[in-house]
């Protein structure tokens, strides 16, 4: 792979702010630690170029959510200041308005995406599994189109594609072949969208 992991490819609107101390961070960082753990969140020297690796986000109300900042993924423990409120997308304009001590995740679009789906999905992670991308066919996952790179407006497009065929009825996971061993489980709890990846990373 020849993309460069990491990098925030949508046009970001940055304010910076004070520590969001107000929120609750106990499910985030409870899986940010299981999937640390697991190896499928974290930072590798010998894995895409020696960058931090996986985000999770939760849902705050219809227009905005928490997520773990760029590149916070190779930290034992978050700590407010790693995460950012993002207040706003706009995924035609390829715009992500953002708000806290550190820039959110380059994965920010794709998390947008998967909470306009359906107004029931509080949480989305993404993490980094070489073993459940590459079973993703054996599985019966979605894919994404290969080609379609991570953080574009293509990616989000394509998974709001996949929502509309159904193919989502039976599951909360997707693959996206474009992007090297990138993985999303999302629902309406924590436990369900961290459960079903690992149920899957189990099966493998």
């Amino acid at each position: 792979m020849t993309e460069r992991e990491g990098v925030i490819k949508y046009r970001l609107e940055f304010h910076p702010a004070k520590s969001l101390v107000h929120h609750d961070y106990q499910y985030l960082d409870h899986w940010h630690a299981k999937f640390k753990a697991a190896g499928i969140l974290g930072q590798d020297d010998s894995k895409y170029n020696g960058l931090g690796f996986g985000n999770l986000s939760e849902r705050i109300d219809q227009q905005s959510f928490l997520i773990s900042g760029t590149q916070t993924g190779g930290l034992d423990k978050l700590q407010p200041d790693d995460y950012a409120l993002v207040t706003a997308t706009d995924i035609t304009q390829n715009m992500v308005e953002a708000q806290g001590q550190v820039k959110p995740s380059s994965e920010s679009l794709s998390h947008a995406v998967v909470y306009a789906l359906d107004d029931q999905i509080r949480f989305v992670f993404h993490v980094h599994s070489h073993e459940i991308w590459q079973a993703s066919t054996e599985l019966e996952i979605p894919q994404t189109a290969a080609g379609i790179e991570y953080g574009t407006v293509e990616m989000a497009q394509e998974i709001k594609r996949l929502y509309d065929l159904g193919q989502f009825d039976n599951t909360s996971i997707l693959a996206m072949t474009g992007h090297e061993d990138g993985v999303i489980g999302f629902g309406a709890t924590a436990a369900k969208a961290g459960g079903d990846i690992l149920q899957l990373l189990t099966r493998c």
